[in-house]
């Protein structure tokens, strides 16, 4: 939440962020109001453990998905679940439920690997997570596969490149503000995996701003140049 208020702050990226809140019972239930999916997450969690996902059925019904566990329940089991995550030892948020781009029926979100070698930041690597078939979590070590942006973002905008191109340097801009407004904060942060999603209509919003990001990812695109970028950085960032 620190840096969910840090970057709320910053007009440019006011458009690009989803409602968050520290998670309480009553916060949750009008959220699931407003925008009918919300998802819990642990405000420290990492690789995509411990989200669930909860969207308002047309039924009335709640539908609570965590990882392959899917269950509907009525109003008072889901006040019992949130009651239960609210007073859980890890800090929770929840957030308004985002609409993710889709690639042959598969959601999936953007990560960008931002690094500051010397006095800039630099955007040394750029791809798609692709989450497996019928999961939300497109997270690498939750099962995702990795892609290159153009592969996803081509189909989403049905052939449009240059709807594709201004997308992918809108996600450039995004990533390097939210770097630069981090770091002022983080000065000694010099690494950064920015996770954002993209819906069909262009939309990007940001999900999430890792200080210790994972490279994995990177070695499973089909070319090694992002790869050898990100090695290569890091070395300069270890010489300090």
């Amino acid at each position: 939440m620190i840096k969910h208020k840090i970057l709320s702050k910053i007009p440019s990226l006011l458009p690009h962020i989803p409602a968050t809140k520290w998670l309480t019972h009553s916060d949750a239930l009008h959220m699931l109001n407003s925008h009918s999916t919300v998802f819990l997450k642990p405000d420290s969690g990492s690789g995509g453990s411990g989200i669930l996902k909860i969207r308002k059925t047309s039924t009335g019904e709640y539908e609570i998905r965590y990882g392959k566990i899917r269950d509907r329940v009525g109003l008072h089991t889901l006040s019992r679940t949130l009651r239960m995550y609210q007073r859980s030892y890890n800090n929770y948020i929840v957030q308004e439920g985002i609409d993710l781009g889709r690639y042959h029926g598969r959601v999936f979100d953007i990560r960008m690997y931002l690094q500051k070698p010397r006095s800039e930041w630099g955007i040394s690597g750029m791809a798609a997570r692709i989450a497996p078939p019928h999961h939300y979590i497109t997270n690498y070590t939750k099962g995702g596969t990795a892609a290159t942006l153009e592969k996803v973002l081509l189909p989403l905008f049905e052939g449009n490149i240059e709807k594709m191109n201004a997308c992918i340097q809108n996600l450039k801009n995004i990533s390097l503000t939210i770097a630069r407004t981090l770091n002022k904060k983080f000065k000694d942060t010099r690494e950064l995996g920015i996770d954002l999603a993209v819906e069909s209509s262009g939309q990007i919003w940001i999900i999430e701003a890792n200080t210790r990001p994972q490279h994995k990812l990177f070695t499973k695109l089909p070319s090694s140049e992002m790869l050898r970028t990100i090695r290569h950085n890091k070395k300069k960032i270890k010489k300090g």
